[in-house]
């Protein structure tokens, strides 16, 4: 097999950092248990700051949803700790309105949450943040559409640590990142190399601290943000979901079928296709542009990444940018990230 070219891959980044859509980015590809491309592009932050490297790590926003509240969900299903039908007021003293909600409906998004609630704005303290959520009228009544929030994942996070008696962040890195040899992700990183994001208000850029402000509100550890993590680490992911479960020890993470349906729509007649906390983009025209198949499935964060897997094939790509830095007011990813899911999708298939 002649060697794959990834050259209009590099062009492509490169530009796109000339033009400011972004100031640095991670890309990798793979198929299966083979990384066909591995590249990091740009600056972390802003003016002369250092350059990236394959170490670098990133904010990855609302990938935490699938990588975190949904693989310990998923785990949570398998050991009998919970069922999908579970209902909320099963577990918690919810208004009347939210107690038959069910563990599927927060995973698919299909709760009928509020889209917009701004607990760093509304709560007096951290641990008021429940009954806000609790309180909150729904916008639609559970089951009949798919609206993306993030409050139901807020509160399923909440909601496993007080199944298991431990924090979130506790439970990531005993329940996915240690598994999964993630060593590098994690809740609330460190300084060191970690791409900026948004500039405030004293002219820095955010730098290990999570940009999603109800997450930050929360003391950086949400179910709904708030993980830092590089490509490799994304990869080893991305790779145990390409094998349905299975690590390359031969151990298994998840069952096949737990995945199969993970990764399968649940939202059917709906606005978007979802799987349980996975999000199936070619149903709605969304970030995978034209050439990935319907089955591909993935997650985008708003800062700027994002995961993609097509499962037919084993192809995976991790795309990792600070889109927001220094601004959000930075549109540019959208049409890049098309064009690169294209250029990886046409390479990885010579």
């Amino acid at each position: 097999m002649s060697k794959l070219n990834f050259s209009k891959v590099d062009e492509l980044i490169g530009q796109a950092i000339a033009d400011n859509a972004f100031t640095s980015a991670s890309v990798l590809v793979g198929r299966n248990e083979r990384v066909l491309h591995r590249r990091a592009y740009g600056r972390i932050s802003i003016d002369d700051a250092p350059m990236t490297n394959e170490q670098t790590r990133y904010d990855i926003a609302s990938i935490t949803k699938p990588l975190v509240v949904g693989m310990l969900t998923l785990r949570a299903v398998e050991s009998g700790d919970l069922c999908l039908w579970d209902k909320l007021g099963t577990f918690i003293d919810t208004p009347k309105d939210k107690q038959n909600i069910t563990i599927a409906q927060i995973l698919t998004h299909t709760a009928g949450f509020t889209t917009g609630l701004h607990l760093w704005k509304m709560a007096e303290t951290p641990e008021h943040s429940t009954e806000l959520l609790l309180g909150a009228p729904l916008i639609a009544p559970p089951g009949t559409r798919m609206l993306y929030c993030c409050a139901g994942y807020i509160l399923l996070g909440q909601l496993l640590e007080c199944i298991y008696g431990e924090s979130l962040d506790v439970l990531a890195n005993r329940g996915v990142f240690q598994p999964l040899g993630m060593h590098k992700t994690s809740y609330c990183p460190q300084e060191g190399n970690i791409a900026a994001t948004e500039m405030q208000d004293d002219g820095r850029c955010l730098q290990g601290i999570v940009h999603d402000e109800n997450a930050q509100f929360l003391g950086g550890i949400s179910g709904n943000s708030g993980v830092f993590s590089g490509m490799d680490d994304l990869a080893l992911f991305m790779q145990m979901l390409a094998a349905y479960g299975e690590l390359p020890s031969g151990a298994h993470y998840l069952c096949k079928q737990t995945l199969r349906l993970a990764l399968s729509s649940q939202t059917e007649g709906m606005t978007q296709a979802r799987g349980y906390s996975f999000y199936l983009p070619h149903m709605d025209n969304g970030y995978i542009g034209d050439l990935f198949p319907k089955e591909t499935v993935g997650h985008t964060g708003f800062t700027g990444t994002s995961i993609t897997l097509d499962p037919t094939s084993g192809l995976y790509l991790v795309f990792l940018s600070n889109r927001i830095c220094p601004s959000r007011d930075s549109l540019g990813i959208y049409r890049v990230r098309r064009l690169l899911h294209n250029m990886v999708y046409a390479a990885a298939s010579r």
